[in-house]
């Protein structure tokens, strides 16, 4: 229309276009989602459940590396915090058709739906037709009705110290006629402890198996990058760059917890260069510093501010505790 009333210069027009697979499409639309707009609690369980399985055929098809637990990932992206994350998670996994009705209809909240999802079918189907007469199922009472059942169960493992017999870890222990204190096989036997796992308890070992094979990964692809870019290639120079940071982040850095530096990217930071960070505590370098290399850079990525960086750094070497003359000293300017 434009061109019909004579604005030639729209003939050629300017657009963006980046190559992707569908997964990492999907990825960046979900993370969009997740800021862009208001979602009810069915929405947001719906987009845990989605952004989780999208990750997962990330991961999997285009090999992308997942960075700690999936569950902080999950929340960050659809601005959550972990911990309605884990119960929008059980939810999906465990809640009935009709828990999840109520809850889309918006009779019940993530607490209650999450509390009714450890019940059993019989026991959630009643608490969704009550939600649905418009009673106000309250996720305090539907918690105690769940202690009251844990409370119930007297059964206790026995554990004697001299007798390692396979009955006793068996979760048919109670009910058996033929348990010994010597069996060492059994074709009946089901392992009472992994059977009656939480899915809070599973979910967590998932997340840890997941950060034992990211590490891993993170470990040979930082080692590999490391050999490609030997000081004798000649053609890449890496730089230092000094940060500032907090006394509160300092421990989580150096232990491995925190992994990471979000920084505006304002000096050109790159991956293979390091990073010689140092402590401040009110206004004033503590004396403590940590060196780091960066082994992974993302930037221009959905949910991230236009200009800044996530820096994976992997830390070298840090100094001892702080002295006495340390936090006297003046401030450094960096």
């Amino acid at each position: 229309m434009n061109l019909e009333r004579g604005h030639k210069e729209y003939e050629k027009v300017l657009y963006r276009f980046m190559d992707m697979s569908e997964a990492m499409y999907e990825l960046r639309l979900l993370a969009g989602n997740g800021y862009t707009q208001e979602l009810t609690a069915y929405e947001k369980t719906r987009l845990v459940e989605r952004t989780k399985a999208a990750l997962i055929r990330a991961k999997e098809e285009d090999g992308l590396e997942i960075q700690g637990k999936m569950r902080d990932l999950v929340a960050a992206m659809i601005n959550e915090s972990s911990t309605n994350v884990a119960r929008m998670d059980a939810i999906n996994n465990n809640a009935t058709p009709e828990i999840k009705e109520q809850l889309k209809e918006g009779n019940l909240g993530i607490t209650a739906a999450y509390e009714a999802a450890k019940l059993d079918e019989d026991e959630q189907k009643e608490i969704a037709e009550k939600a649905a007469a418009g009673e106000n199922v309250r996720a305090k009472e539907i918690a105690e009705k769940v202690a009251e059942k844990k409370a119930g169960d007297d059964y206790e493992t026995p554990h004697p110290e001299s007798i390692t017999s396979l009955c006793y870890s068996c979760q048919k222990y109670k009910d058996c006629n033929v348990k010994t204190g010597t069996c060492q096989k059994c074709d009946q036997y089901i392992n009472k402890a992994e059977a009656e796992k939480t899915d809070e308890q599973r979910y967590s070992e998932e997340q840890d198996a997941i950060d034992r094979q990211t590490k891993k990964k993170l470990q040979e692809r930082a080692d590999a990058e490391k050999m490609e870019h030997l000081p004798s290639e000649g053609n890449i120079e890496y730089k230092q760059h000094e940060l500032k940071i907090v006394a509160s982040d300092y421990e989580d850095v150096i232990s491995g917890k925190k992994s990471f530096e979000l920084r505006k990217n304002d000096r050109g930071y790159k991956q293979g260069d390091s990073l010689k960070m140092l402590e401040f505590k009110d206004g004033k370098h503590t004396g403590r510093t940590i060196d780091a290399d960066i082994i992974y850079m993302l930037e221009d990525y959905t949910g991230l501010t236009e200009g800044y960086c996530i820096l994976g750094i992997r830390v070298t070497d840090y100094t001892g505790k702080v002295s006495e003359t340390d936090t006297e000293s003046g401030a450094v300017n960096v």
